[in-house]
């Protein structure tokens, strides 16, 4: 190989190296983003969980009031019809 064989050779891998650098860059540019969109999904849904297990609560605490509810109305409606 001659000199100026060498040197565009040279020149070459530089030139490589510099669009490598810039993709990889640019990768880790959209890695962080990606992250922080994650970082940012995850504290939405713990605050969703959060607003669903009080939900979920007061849904327990009215079944458990119908419950009650209906075994009265069904005692008094059973006591009141043998009554009769």
């Amino acid at each position: 190989m001659n000199h100026k064989e060498v040197e565009s050779y040279r020149s070459g891998i530089q030139s490589r190296l510099e669009e490598l650098t810039l993709m990889s860059a640019k990768q880790g540019s959209d890695i962080n983003h990606i992250k922080d969109s994650l970082d940012e999904v995850k504290v939405l849904i713990k605050e969703q969980n959060g607003r669903v297990r009080v939900l979920e609560s007061g849904m327990s605490g009215v079944r458990a009031i119908g419950a009650m509810l209906s075994v009265i109305f069904s005692s008094l409606f059973g006591y009141l019809f043998t009554k009769g």
